[in-house]
């Protein structure tokens, strides 16, 4: 996909969430924890999103960061994925390529994927902070994850366990590729306000 194709759809994706829940720009903003101003670039196809910044949108919007690529698919009780089915979403700004373990799961706490990374490839200038839990497992290459502040470098075979409300980056450590296991946990109970009232409602 390139890349102006890639800001079209987040920028359709966004605005089309964003106006199915009948919130302004500003309302938005103020859910997602950025500016005015930076969803309007967005959905003006002005600005190429960082991974930290559509996780940020998409807590806010109680949505899946790959929602903004993919359409849903139909939530199963048993999710199989062959090695040449997965679903594969590109993040140009950041230089990272997800893959999808299943998703698909109905109400899934667990969203599990292999990243991965180019050459520079990094997670932006603005922390990742979110409710819940991470597990990275190193498959290839080198990454460097800080967290609150301290840089852990991973290498083959080394894994990071680190809770998600504190302020996280990473940062590819090599001149090639490296690929991460990811698996994160969702806490239901820290989605926004009015996303817990949806949800009760469903059930």
């Amino acid at each position: 996909m390139m890349v102006e194709e890639y800001v079209s759809k987040i920028a359709q994706r966004i605005r089309k969430r964003r106006m199915d829940l009948g919130l302004s720009i500003r309302e938005t903003a103020r859910l997602t924890d950025t500016s005015p101003s930076t969803i309007q670039k967005i959905e003006s196809n002005e600005m190429v999103p960082s991974i930290a910044v559509l996780m940020k949108i998409a807590r806010g919007l109680n949505q899946k960061v790959t929602s903004f690529f993919d359409d849903e698919s139909e939530s199963q009780k048993v999710v199989l994925i062959r090695h040449d089915e997965r679903k594969t979403t590109t993040i140009p700004a950041s230089n990272l390529k997800v893959e999808d373990l299943g998703s698909s799961l109905a109400d899934a706490r667990l969203e599990a994927s292999i990243l991965t990374i180019e050459k520079g490839g990094n997670s932006g200038k603005v922390p990742l902070i979110h409710e819940g839990e991470e597990i990275k497992f190193c498959m290839k290459g080198r990454i460097a994850y800080t967290v609150d502040d301290e840089e852990y470098v991973l290498e083959v075979g080394d894994c990071v366990h680190f809770k998600s409300e504190n302020p996280h980056y990473w940062k590819s450590r090599t001149t090639g590729t490296t690929r991460v296991f990811s698996v994160v946990f969702n806490d239901p109970d820290s989605r926004p306000g009015w996303a817990k009232k949806m949800g009760s409602k469903k059930r």
